[in-house]
C-alpha cells in the first residue's frame, strides 16, 4: 500500500502525533534552528530536524514539492533523505537531519518559512478544504556584533493524552545566546499570515458537547469549563482537559528578547514557532507525580543537590527524563542518577522512584538568564497511552558584587581614587565603574544583577580585568558623589552583581554653590532667568576671611565655552539676568569668588549650571514634553523623584496650573499630557502651554533641598490627523503642431484644483506623481505651491499623472484620479525620389525632418518601421526593417540584389511601431507610391 506523502513542519519543531501509523502520514513533526557561528559573517547555518513516522510508510523526509525559503527571495528544495535515529521504539519515531548553509547580503530581520503541499487528513480543529498546505516559519534578527542564533528545543514531540486528563507538552527550548524566552499559543498557518481555514482551539465548546461532555464541566476535576493556556516563561503547555477524541493542532511561539544595558529596555530578536498535533484517546490512566524543589539562585561555585521522588496513583512503572543545557557544558556538566530513561517502580514495596541532581557550579557557568532543568516523568501502563507531566526548576548562576579595598580623597587635589580587591572570577572581561549625585538607598534582591536603571547611575568607565583602580576628578562643589562597582564576566559580558555603595563629599564648598538657574519669563528678547548661589560655607575663614564678592559669568547655547562676563564684583548671592531669549536658547552660568582683603584675584570659580530647556513635540492625541538640565546638583533624587508639569490653555502668559507630576527616577525628563488632568481630553487646534519645575538636591545636609527650578514656557497643539482634500487633476490636450522637431522638446500641461471644504483649509502645497505607463510606478516630481505645472523637455507625451495634496501638519490627502497622455503619432514619406539629381533633396526614400518639411510632417515617436516596395505588378522588389533613431534611409532606389530600379511609380507598405502609452495601440500600416526619377 502506497501512503501519501504529507508532512507537518515548524521552524523549530513541528510535533505531529499519529493515532494509527498504519494510515498516517510518515512525519511526526520538524524544526528549524538558525546558527550565526561567526559574528563578522553573514553566513549562517540552517538545520531541519524532523521526526519521523519509520512503521509502514514508504515516504520519505523531504522531496520535490518540500521548499525551505530562506527570507531574502531566494529558496530550494529539500533532498530526500532516508536515514533515521530511532527516537521512541514504541511510537515507531526516528529523527532525521538535514543542514544546509546560507549567506544574507546585508544585516537584517529575515524570515525563514518552510512549506509543502499537505497537512495530513483527519485534524479536527480546522476544515481541510481540499489539499489544506502546511506553512510554519521563524524569524532571525542578524545585527553587527551580536551572535543572535535561534533557540533550539530538546524535548522530543512524541506524547499522547487521554480524554478527560490534563494534557502537558513542554518543548524545552534554551538558547545559547543567553536571551530571554516567552511563549504564546497561535492558530497554525497555511502560507504567510494566512491561518488555517475555520480554526478552533482544542478546548473550543464544539468538541465537547458533540461528544456528550458537558463543557461547564469539562476540566480534569469535572467542576469547571476546559481550558488551554501555555506558561508564559517556561513554556508548558496545559490542556485541562481534552474532550473528544481526535487530532488536534496547535502552534506554539517562542519568542527571543535580548537586553539593551544602556536603557534597561529588552527587544524582540527573533521567534521560532512549533506547529504541534495531540493526538487524543480514551483510556483510564492516571498522571504520574513528581516532587520537585523551588527556584535556585546561587553564587558561583556552590554545589546544587537535590533529589526529585516520584509516584504513579496506578503504581505503574515510571521512566523520569531530565532536559537542560547544563548537561552540554564545556565544564562542569550536571549528573543524573540513575541515568536519564531508567525504568523504576513506583508499586510497594518498591517505590523507590527517584533521582538525584548534582551539579558543582563554576564562574564559567554564569548567565544572565537562569538555566531551565525540565523534569519530565511518563508512566508505563500495561495498556493505553503513556501520561506525563513536566516540571521546571530554575538555576541561576550569578557573579558575586566586587569587594572595595580602599577608598581616598587627595585633600590637595580633590580627586577620588576607588580601589577593590581582585575578583573571585577569572574570566572577568570587564569592571564598570558607576556614579551618582546623592545617597540612594537601595538593598539589591538576592537574585538581581547589573546596575538597575531606575537608580540613575551614571557609567564612569569600563576597565580592563587587570584593572583594579579608578581615579574620579569631575566633581563639584558640595556635591555628595556615591560610586559602585560591576563586574561583567565571561565573553557574553554578563553583570555580576553591584558593590556595595560608597558615598562622601570630596570637594567640599570651598567656592559658591550654585542653587538655582531658573526661568522667570519666556521671551525672544526681554526673556529673564534668576540665578541664586551660597556663600563657600566650607572655605577656610582664617586664610580666606570674609566679606566675599562674586562676578556672574554666562554662556548662551550658541556657543557653551564662551562665557561672558555680566556683572563686575557684588555682595549679593541672587542675581537677575535680563534681556535673553528664553525662547529658544537655555543658558549656563559660573560665579566668581573675591577675597578683596587677601586679592583683587579671583579666588575660585563654582561648577557650572544650566537653565532647564522644555521641548514639545505633537502627538495623535496628546503633547509630548522632554526637558533637559546641566546642573552639578542631582534632578534624580531619592527623595524629590517628581518634577511638577503646569500647563495654560490661554496663551504664553495666561495662568499655568500644576496638572501632573513625573517620576524622573523611572520614567526620565519625559512627559506625554494626553488630558490626564481632570480626565479631559486635549482639544484640536487649541495651543497648549507648559512649564516644568525640576526638583534637585546635592545630597549635602548643609544645602537645603529640593533645588526647585523652572523651564522656559513652551507651547503646541495635538497633531493634525485630518487629511486634505484630494485635488481635481487635468492635463491639457495635445496639439503636435504646436511642437518642433527636435525630440527632446515635448511638454505636458498639468492644472488642479481643490474642491471648496474644510479639508482643504490649511494645504500648503501639492505633491506631482508620474509613471511612464497606466501599470508603472508613480515617482515625485517635486512638490509645487502653484495649481499648474508644465511637464517640460520631454521625448514623449506618453505619461500619466497623479496628484496628493500635503497639509501643514504633513498628512497627505489620497490620490487623485489618474490622468493620461498619449503620443501623437506621426509618419510621413514623400512621393518623389531622385537618387541620380544628386542635389541634396529626395536622394533617399526618408521621412520628413525639420530641414525637408514643416513641423506637421515631423516623424513622431516611430520605434520601428517594416518596409515593402512593390513594382507596377505587385513584385515585392524591396525590404527593409529600420529604426528610424539610428538609421533615415527607407530606400535608396535598389531591389534586394543592390541593383538599381528604373525611373518609375513604385508602391510601398510599412508596418510602423510606435512608442505609446498602451502598448495594444502601438502598430499601424501605411500604403502609399512613390515617383523614382534618375
Amino acid at each position: 500500500m502506497h501512503f501519501p506523502k504529507i508532512r507537518w513542519c515548524i521552524i523549530t519543531v513541528v510535533l505531529v502525533f499519529l493515532a494509527n501509523p498504519s494510515i498516517a502520514t510518515h512525519l511526526r513533526a520538524a524544526e528549524i534552528q538558525v546558527k550565526r557561528n561567526n559574528c563578522s559573517s553573514l553566513t549562517v547555518e540552517i538545520i531541519i530536524t524532523a521526526y519521523v513516522n519509520y512503521f509502514q510508510t514508504q515516504v520519505k523526509f523531504g522531496g520535490e514539492t518540500d521548499i525551505l525559503s530562506f527570507g531574502d527571495g531566494s529558496s530550494q528544495l529539500i533532498p530526500e533523505i532516508i536515514a533515521y535515529e530511532v527516537i521512541d521504539p514504541v511510537l515507531h519515531v526516528g529523527r532525521v537531519q538535514y543542514k544546509t548553509i546560507h549567506t544574507y547580503s546585508a544585516f537584517g530581520q529575515y524570515k525563514i518559512s518552510y512549506s509543502e503541499p499537505n497537512w495530513n487528513t483527519g485534524i479536527s480543529n480546522f476544515d481541510q478544504l481540499g489539499n489544506t498546505v502546511f506553512y510554519t516559519e521563524t524569524s532571525i534578527l542578524l545585527e553587527p556584533g551580536i551572535c543572535n542564533s535561534s533557540p533550539s528545543l530538546l524535548i522530543p514531540p512524541v506524547d499522547r493524552g487521554c480524554t478527560g486528563v490534563t494534557f502537558f507538552h513542554n518543548p524545552g527550548a534554551v538558547d545559547s545566546d543567553d536571551d530571554s524566552l516567552s511563549y504564546e499559543l497561535l492558530a497554525p498557518k497555511q502560507k504567510l499570515n494566512t491561518p488555517v481555514t475555520n480554526y478552533f482551539f482544542p478546548n473550543n465548546q464544539k468538541f465537547y458537547t458533540g461528544a456528550g461532555i458537558s463543557f461547564d464541566q469539562g476540566n480534569e476535576q469535572k467542576n469547571g469549563p476546559p481550558s488551554l493556556t501555555i506558561d508564559p516563561t517556561d513554556g508548558t503547555i496545559t490542556w485541562d482537559a481534552p474532550g473528544s477524541p481526535g487530532e488536534y493542532a496547535v502552534a506554539i511561539k517562542v519568542k527571543e528578547w535580548k537586553y539593551n544595558p544602556v536603557d534597561s529596555v529588552w527587544y524582540e530578536a527573533g521567534y521560532i514557532i512549533r506547529d504541534m498535533q495531540i493526538i487524543v484517546e480514551e483510556c483510564s490512566n492516571q498522571k504520574p507525580q513528581l516532587i520537585i524543589p523551588l527556584d535556585f539562585c546561587v553564587t558561583a561555585g556552590t554545589i546544587i543537590q537535590f533529589d526529585v521522588p516520584a509516584s504513579d496513583p496506578d503504581n505503574d512503572n515510571v521512566v523520569i527524563e531530565v532536559f537542560s543545557d547544563v548537561f552540554d557544558l564545556a565544564e562542569n556538566t550536571a549528573s543524573i542518577d540513575p541515568a536519564i530513561g531508567t525504568l523504576q517502580s513506583t508499586n510497594p514495596p518498591h517505590d523507590t522512584a527517584s533521582v538525584r541532581f548534582v551539579w558543582e557550579t563554576t564562574c564559567a557557568h554564569v548567565k544572565s538568564q537562569p538555566y531551565k532543568v525540565i523534569f519530565k516523568i511518563s508512566d508505563r501502563p500495561a495498556s493505553g497511552p503513556r501520561l506525563i507531566q513536566f516540571y521546571t526548576v530554575n538555576i541561576k548562576v550569578i557573579a558575586p558584587a566586587p569587594e572595595y579595598e580602599n577608598i581616598t580623597i587627595n585633600p590637595i587635589t580633590k580627586k577620588v581614587t576607588l580601589q577593590w580587591k581582585d575578583y573571585a572570577c577569572e574570566n572577568v572581561e570587564t569592571f564598570q565603574v558607576w556614579r551618582r549625585i546623592s545617597e540612594f538607598t537601595y538593598e539589591q534582591p538576592e537574585c538581581n544583577i547589573g546596575m538597575p536603571y531606575f537608580l540613575r547611575y551614571h557609567l564612569m568607565a569600563e576597565l580592563p580585568a587587570t584593572t583594579f583602580t579608578y581615579t574620579d576628578s569631575d566633581l563639584a562643589f558640595g556635591a555628595q558623589y556615591c560610586y559602585r562597582i560591576v563586574a561583567l564576566v565571561g565573553n557574553r559580558k554578563v553583570p555580576s552583581r553591584i558593590s556595595l555603595d560608597t558615598c562622601f563629599i570630596p570637594k567640599p564648598a570651598e567656592a559658591p554653590v550654585l542653587l538655582n538657574v531658573s526661568v522667570n519669563s519666556t521671551d525672544e528678547t526681554s526673556g529673564n532667568i534668576t540665578i541664586r548661589w551660597t556663600s563657600p560655607f566650607d572655605i577656610d575663614q582664617q586664610q580666606y576671611p570674609p566679606p566675599y564678592q562674586y562676578k556672574i559669568y554666562r554662556a548662551a547655547e550658541t556657543d557653551l565655552l564662551k562665557f561672558d562676563a555680566l556683572t563686575g564684583s557684588i555682595s549679593d548671592t541672587t542675581f537677575t539676568d535680563t534681556g535673553l531669549n528664553t525662547t529658544d536658547l537655555f543658558y549656563q552660568y559660573k560665579i566668581e569668588l573675591y577675597v578683596p582683603s587677601l586679592t583683587s584675584a579671583p579666588v575660585d570659580t563654582s561648577s557650572t549650571a544650566s537653565s532647564v530647556f522644555l521641548t514639545t513635540k505633537p502627538l495623535r492625541n496628546g503633547i509630548d514634553l522632554t526637558w533637559k538640565a546641566i546642573t552639578p546638583w542631582y534632578n534624580y533624587s531619592q527623595r524629590f523623584p517628581y518634577h511638577l508639569i503646569y500647563r495654560s490653555d490661554s496663551g504664553p502668559d495666561g495662568l499655568l496650573i500644576l496638572i501632573d507630576s513625573v517620576n524622573v527616577n523611572e520614567n526620565d525628563f519625559h512627559y506625554i499630557d494626553i488630558g490626564q488632568f481632570n480626565n479631559q481630553n486635549l482639544i484640536k487646534d487649541r495651543y497648549y502651554y507648559y512649564k516644568i519645575l525640576t526638583r534637585g538636591t546635592y545630597g549635602n545636609s548643609k544645602i537645603n533641598a529640593p533645588l526647585e527650578n523652572f523651564s522656559q514656557v513652551a507651547g503646541n497643539e495635538i497633531l493634525d490627523t485630518t487629511p486634505p482634500c484630494t485635488p481635481v487633476l487635468t492635463i491639457a490636450q495635445t496639439d503636435c503642431s504646436v511642437f518642433s522637431c527636435d525630440p527632446n522638446s515635448y511638454f505636458n500641461v498639468l492644472e488642479w484644483e481643490t474642491p471648496m471644504s474644510e479639508c482643504g483649509d490649511d494645504i500648503v502645497g501639492y505633491e506631482l506623481l508620474v509613471s511612464q505607463n497606466t501599470n508603472g510606478q508613480f515617482t515625485s516630481l517635486g512638490i509645487y505651491q502653484s495649481n499648474s505645472y508644465t511637464h517640460a523637455n520631454l521625448n514623449s507625451l506618453a505619461k500619466c499623472y497623479k496628484i496628493v495634496s500635503i497639509d501643514d501638519a504633513g498628512n497627505r490627502s489620497d490620490s487623485s484620479e489618474v490622468v493620461c497622455n498619449e503620443n501623437c503619432l506621426s509618419f510621413k514619406l514623400p512621393n518623389v525620389l531622385t537618387p541620380g539629381i544628386k542635389d541634396n533633396h529626395n536622394d533617399f526614400f526618408t521621412t520628413y525632418t525639420s530641414e525637408t518639411g514643416n513641423s506637421s510632417n515631423c516623424t513622431r515617436f516611430v520605434k520601428h518601421v517594416d518596409l515593402k516596395i512593390y513594382d507596377r505588378w505587385g513584385d515585392v522588389i524591396f525590404t527593409n526593417s529600420i529604426n528610424p533613431e539610428e538609421n533615415l534611409v527607407f530606400w535608396a532606389g535598389l531591389n534586394n540584389a543592390g541593383a538599381e530600379m528604373s525611373s518609375g511609380v513604385y508602391f510601398y507598405s510599412a508596418n510602423v511601431f510606435f512608442y505609446t502609452l498602451e502598448p495594444d495601440n502601438n502598430r499601424q500600416q501605411i500604403k502609399g507610391w512613390v515617383h523614382l526619377l534618375r
